[in-house]
């Protein structure tokens, strides 16, 4: 254990002991045994305090010790705690991975060091099970429109349980909006007129606002409007991070910074905001914007582990990701359409409506 990764062991048999989602606990597959989180404080914490000293020693090595083996700026060797094979990721950013001959699930600890280290994690609560059945019932709905052959087993080329960074941004917004409203009190016809009274005012409504718990992901590897649509989390599941919660699943490693996430986070705290506000402005048959000062104070962040499910389906030699929140089990992603059968829908049947509501006509001016 010298280059800082760490697999944990079932205590009663030595084998890989993963977390398991759908036993909320740690369960050897070899063995059938059980454990909670706290039978394995002891181990778990020996283990991490033996590997933090290992880590530390390792990066203080020279970057060319034949113990730390670089591919470019994005690929690395680690050795398996398990059997002493070498485990290869595949980014710099990994966190945790799968050793190819005796398939223990090695957390990359180094990896989750110092302000790498996140404060809170969502343990997973969906297996790969239920994202291949949750899959099929989301997509179900719309199978007419899917296009042919999209979505079966043959389609799907990668299917990866992996926890992905977010920032979580506690902030305070002061906003003031400012409209033209009009309301109408009468109308009425006199001759070829129709007469409309309209009272019209200006509205100014002020308020101040506190989110707490905004997310945004913190890896560039994620697609922000893919991860935007699997939201919302259940922050009540929100526990302390241990990287025991790592084994079994691969994890990332943020690479967008606090500093980079605050445009993002302002500018959905600011529509928020705005929209909160706008509420308070009704009674009125319109209601146009003249000015917004909208702004954001006291911005600060924890960094969460969050569950995903993300499936690869390839359909001719385009990939099509989808996402499913680990937690939740609520999907996402984007579907290659059928347009035969789109136009069909928009343009064959109300042509066809039409041509029978013609017949229809005739038929009753036929017979008058």
């Amino acid at each position: 254990m010298d280059n800082g990764s760490l697999a944990y062991k079932c205590p009663s048999c030595g084998a890989p002991l993963p977390y398991s989602a759908e036993s909320q606990d740690f369960h050897c597959i070899y063995c059938g045994s059980h454990f909670t989180k706290e039978q394995l404080d002891g181990p778990l914490h020996e283990a991490s305090q033996e590997v933090s000293e290992a880590e530390r020693e390792f990066y203080e090595q020279d970057g060319t010790d034949e113990r730390k083996v670089t591919f470019g700026n994005e690929n690395m060797l680690y050795t398996c705690p398990g059997c002493g094979a070498a485990v290869f990721t595949d980014s710099e950013l990994s966190a945790s991975s799968l050793c190819v001959y005796c398939h223990s699930p090695v957390v990359l600890a180094g990896r989750l060091t110092g302000d790498f280290r996140p404060d809170r994690i969502v343990p997973f609560k969906k297996t790969r099970e239920d994202a291949e059945k949750q899959f099929n019932e989301w997509i179900a709905p719309k199978k007419f429109f899917v296009a042919k052959g999209f979505g079966s087993k043959d389609s799907l080329e990668k299917m990866q349980g992996i926890y992905i960074p977010f920032w979580l941004a506690d902030c305070t917004v002061n906003g003031k909006i400012t409209a033209d409203c009009s309301k109408t009190i009468s109308s009425s016809r006199q001759g070829d007129y129709i007469i409309t009274k309209v009272a019209k005012s200006k509205a100014v409504r002020d308020g101040n606002l506190k989110f707490r718990g905004v997310p945004a992901d913190a890896s560039s590897k994620a697609d922000d409007a893919l991860m935007d649509s699997i939201e919302p989390f259940d922050y009540s599941q929100l526990i302390d991070f241990d990287m025991s919660y790592l084994s079994g699943h691969s994890a990332l490693r943020y690479d967008v910074t606090r500093e980079m996430s605050d445009q993002r986070i302002g500018m959905r705290v600011s529509q928020a905001a705005e929209e909160e506000i706008m509420k308070d402005i009704k009674g009125y048959s319109t209601v146009s914007v003249t000015s917004k000062d909208i702004r954001v104070s006291d911005l600060s962040y924890k960094q969460a582990m969050m569950p995903m499910w993300f499936m690869t389906f390839r359909y001719k030699d385009r990939p099509y990701y989808f996402a499913m929140n680990g937690q939740t089990g609520k999907f996402g992603g984007e579907i290659p359409v059928n347009k035969v059968r789109i136009a069909l829908v928009s343009f064959g049947i109300p042509l066809i409506i039409a041509v029978i509501l013609s017949f229809i006509l005739a038929f009753l001016g036929a017979g008058a």
